[in-house]
């Protein structure tokens, strides 16, 4: 006899309370999908925005919790501690400590504050409290940010703990992906396209500014879209994915159905983004969320459906991309395929992560501080390739720098949290649970393997997206019983004896119905009467509401911050646009500084106090300008251009005829900008730009000081400090490293000029020209000091030096054992390296090994005449005439167009013949003696 369908008893609550669940669904699936297309959601104005829908959706949750297909307990938001952990963590470390605590949790951090601002900045003998962040207003933001996430996790818990909106869920994710996909072709196929989403940069893709972080959305559509199929495979037809029996027709069976039809389109689309959005370490997790997802989760299920289901996403691939003008950027860019890729061995991150290490470990075990990597690793920078790494390209690795061990425990306990919670779903008799199931693997291995090589969670609209899945699949968990869960047993009719499951809110359609009407149901229960006396007093439901109200009330406390954050950010993309029109205008400069003052006040961030600095510099340099009293705008352009603080050409203070008396406008604005430097240390003590800022300022600033007797402690003895401190914070920066040893030669510091020098050439060798040229324009620099002992600068060094008067020996003989000829060059340049060894050797009196060298590059190049005509310039120069005229005879018989060759040989000819008709034997005539005896007296 047939089981009838029992529905709840319909109350007017009860519509209400399904209404809202489903406006709380509706908010929170559509905030991902927008920021995806909003370059990811990383500009401020709509992190604010989306934390306004995340707020709204939290409230509309909150009748949730008196229906019990939405609310089972406390359990359900599992996910709230730890986050709710590193949340607080993370507005700790903004919060000032004692010296010795801070010394203590973070060595690192106290040596920024410490050692790093020594000479900086006077504390007057005090020991104020300092933060573990070494960004501390940056934290702060990000501080926000996460505090955002705990009303979208308790909101997520409760909406999609019931399966009619976890199926929305899964939907929009799946599409969410396809759209990044989509708008990344639409950009490939149309690079002219002028959408406000779309980044003038070849690592862009859809809206996003990397094509990394695309790849992460693109894998979580990708699994969003699996766990469709999987679903839908189980509840239409009894079979898994990966199931023995499942067979090729299943899947295009699916078409018809609307879900199926979803996840079949979104998987295609995604599959295709990443093949062609050129991210290789989306590809390589995409790899190994298809292996662990579908191989090795479940044990009672083998490979054979992994080459099934790649043969159907590759055909629908293929029939995608053929036709049209794109290609396979993604497999293209890896080197087993192209010589010329980049990859991790040449694109720096390998090298970079060693200083990151270093960094990491300077840190523990409190962490640098959130969202302050990119001060954080500059002091223990060596090796890195790049002047400045604002992300480590590996998450767990930044991580490990800005948290310290705090983060390592909390990343630790979501990841057991989520693996038992998927175990613990592979128990459930309901489809869906199973399709959330491979959702979910795919996910974090995705998640776990992408994020070695790139930094895509710290994106908002990935992060919530992946929040999204984890609260849902904790959440699922929990309403199948959590840990009393238990393996069900396995019937011949059907998945784990049942079919399908559905909520009270949840209708049959009359063909599923039908199907179903066999199979006993398995029904989640709500209260159609609402709450009851017991169920205020029950301690879940009290659990639960306090987790309500903490989540809600942290998320609107923190509002207000985003606000004033979004404000700020809105002013800074204003002034970089539009800047340009204003820095030649007092009245429109004197207005920007007064807004950037306010903001600073209300909001501040190191990127607020930087472009403070710099329109107060600017004020400076107009006044100044006017201040030379130019009698025509060409004038006042020219003079303009000469008072540029970073190439001045005129003198300050300005000199106008007549002489102006009194205080120089425009020495105020120069020391507000020397003071606004100062503060931006103290709180962000690491900063590199207000170093290079007060470097700049030091000309001005010092005249100031002396004329005016202004309290600014020692300009000279500051900008020194800053000078070091930036050849270590600008390592792998060649352009600004040789600007600080041009900037040490005008100051008369050898030895800073010395390092700076050496190591922009160990940065980039290609400069050595240049730094040859101060060589020779300042000869008190030693050559051997400046050049490092590196092959290809040696090499550009010694080709320079050799036509020097009088080159050092030493240098040449250490060049000699450095330059290496063979290194990944073509064969001309191996032969030109070659031919530069053996005139180095020939110099030095080594003619045997000059020869020798010569010898190598033209066997090399035998086509390039240069390298004999240079052995024989150099055997001739050696009196070694035999074996030049043997060279000469081989270069005309191999290159007998090459006239030289001719010429070398008539030549060594003709001095043959002299030193025939003229024996060296032959007596000297004493044309004196002669002459005496010819005018002997009477003759």
């Amino acid at each position: 006899m047939p089981i009838p369908l029992v529905l709840p008893e319909f109350t007017l609550f009860s519509f209400i309370r399904s209404l809202c669940l489903w406006i709380s669904a509706a908010l929170l699936v559509v905030i991902p999908l927008l920021l995806a297309v909003d370059f990811g959601g990383v500009y401020h104005w709509s992190q604010y925005l989306a934390a306004i829908g995340i707020l709204v959706a939290a409230v509309f949750a909150i009748p949730g919790l008196t229906d019990t297909t939405a609310s089972s307990g406390i359990r359900q938001h599992a996910i709230l501690l730890p986050l709710g952990i590193l949340v607080g963590y993370a507005w700790f470390q903004t919060l000032p400590l004692p010296s010795g605590v801070v010394a203590w949790l973070s060595p690192g951090s106290h040596a920024a504050y410490t050692q790093w601002l020594d000479g900086l900045v006077d504390r007057g003998g005090e020991t104020p409290g300092i933060p573990l962040s070494v960004s501390p207003e940056d934290t702060v933001h990000v501080a926000s940010l996460f505090t955002i996430l705990l009303p979208l996790c308790f909101a997520a818990s409760v909406v999609f703990h019931a399966r009619s909106r976890l199926q929305m869920l899964l939907s929009a994710i799946a599409i969410a992906g396809a759209s990044v996909a989509i708008l990344g072709f639409y950009r490939k196929l149309d690079p002219t396209a002028d959408l406000w989403i779309f980044q003038p940069k070849s690592t862009a893709f859809a809206g996003f500014v990397n094509r990394n972080n695309a790849a992460l959305m693109l894998n979580f559509g990708l699994a969003a879209s699996l766990g469709l199929l999987s679903w839908r495979m189980m509840a239409l037809h009894s079979v898994e994915l990966d199931d023995p029996d499942f067979e090729f027709n299943d899947l295009f069976a699916l078409v018809s159905d609307r879900e199926s039809f979803v996840g079949l389109l979104s998987g295609t689309a995604c599959i295709a983004g990443l093949l062609v959005n050129g991210s290789r370490g989306g590809v390589v997790a995409a790899l190994f969320g298809l292996m662990l997802a579908f191989g090795y989760v479940r044990p009672r299920r083998g490979l054979i459906s992994i080459p099934v289901l790649i043969v159907v996403l590759a055909i629908s691939v293929a029939v995608l991309i053929t036709p049209m003008n794109l290609n396979l950027e993604s497999i293209s860019r890896w080197e087993f395929f192209s010589a010329e890729a980049d990859t991790l061995q040449s694109d720096g991150r390998l090298l970079h992560w060693q200083d990151g290490w270093r960094a990491a470990v300077a840190h523990l075990p409190g962490g640098a501080g959130v969202s302050a990597y990119a001060y954080a690793y500059l002091p223990h920078q060596i090796v890195s390739p790049s002047s400045w790494f604002e992300h480590a390209d590996n998450l767990w690795l930044e991580m490990l720098v800005e948290t310290g061990i705090v983060g390592v425990i909390v990343a630790g306990w979501l990841l057991a949290v989520l693996l038992i919670a998927l175990n613990r779903l592979s128990y459930s008799a309901d489809p869906l649970d199973q399709g959330m199931r491979v959702a979910g693997w795919y996910a974090i291995t995705a998640i776990v393997v992408s994020q070695f090589f790139d930094m895509g969670m710290a994106i908002p609209a990935n992060l919530i997206a992946a929040l999204l899945l984890c609260t849902a699949i904790i959440s699922r968990d929990i309403a199948n019983g959590g840990a009393s869960a238990k393996p069900p047993m396995i019937t011949a009719e059907g998945y784990h004896g049942y079919d399908e499951y559905y909520d009270d809110d949840e209708e049959l359609e009359p063909a599923e119905a039908a199907s179903t009407e066999e199979q006993p149901k398995i029904r989640l229960k709500s209260s159609p009467k609402g709450l009851t006396m017991g169920n205020w007093s029950s301690p879940g439901w009290l659990g639960s509401g306090m987790i309500t109200v903490a989540s809600i009330v942290t998320g609107a406390i923190v509002l207000p911050g985003l606000h004033q954050d979004a404000i700020s950010d809105s002013m800074l993309s204003r002034l970089k646009d539009e800047y340009g029109q204003w820095r030649l205008n007092p009245d429109s400069l004197a207005k920007m500084e007064e807004a950037l003052r306010e903001r600073v006040e209300t909001r501040s961030s190191p990127l607020l106090r930087g472009r403070l600095a710099m329109v107060q510099r600017d004020r400076g340099r107009v006044a100044e300008t006017l201040e030379w009293r130019p009698q025509t705008r060409e004038k006042m352009l020219e003079i303009y251009k000469q008072v540029d603080l970073q190439n001045r050409e005129l003198p300050y203070p300005p000199e106008p005829d007549p002489p102006q008396p009194g205080r120089l406008e425009s020495q105020q604005h120069y020391s507000e900008a020397w003071q606004t430097c100062l503060e931006t240390l103290v709180v962000c003590p690491l900063a590199q730009e207000p170093r290079g800022s007060l470097l700049r300022l030091k000309p001005v600033v010092m005249d100031t000081a002396k004329q005016t007797g202004a309290p600014i402690t020692s300009p000279e003895k500051v900008a020194d400090v800053a000078a070091k401190h930036l050849l270590t914070f600008y390592a792998g920066d060649a352009v600004r490293l040789l600007a600080l040893g041009k900037d040490a030669l005008s100051r008369g510091d050898l030895d800073q000029a010395t390092e700076a020098l050496h190591v922009s050439l160990q940065s980039n060798p290609g400069y050595t020209s240049q730094v040859m040229r101060l060589l020779r324009e300042n000869p008190e620099l030693s050559i051997s000091d400046v050049i490092p002992s590196e092959s290809q600068a040696m090499r550009l060094a010694a080709a320079d030096y050799l036509k020097w008067e009088d080159p050092e020996r030493d240098f040449l003989v250490r060049a000699t054992e450095i330059i290496r000829c063979g290194e990944g060059d073509t064969m001309v340049q191996r032969a030109t390296c070659h031919a530069l060894v053996g005139k180095l050797h020939f110099y030095l009196g080594d003619t045997e090994k000059g020869q020798d060298y010569f010898q190598r590059a033209i066997r090399l190049a035998p086509d390039q005449a240069n390298f004999r005509v240079e052995l024989i310039e150099n055997l001739l120069a050696n009196d070694m005439t035999s074996e030049a005229l043997s060279q000469a005879r081989l270069g005309r018989q191999s290159i007998s167009a090459d006239a030289r060759f001719q010429r070398f040989i008539d030549r060594i000819a003709e001095e043959n013949r002299k030193q025939l008709t003229q024996p060296d034997d032959a007596p000297q005539v004493d044309r004196k003696k002669i002459d005496a005896i010819l005018n002997l007296p009477g003759r």
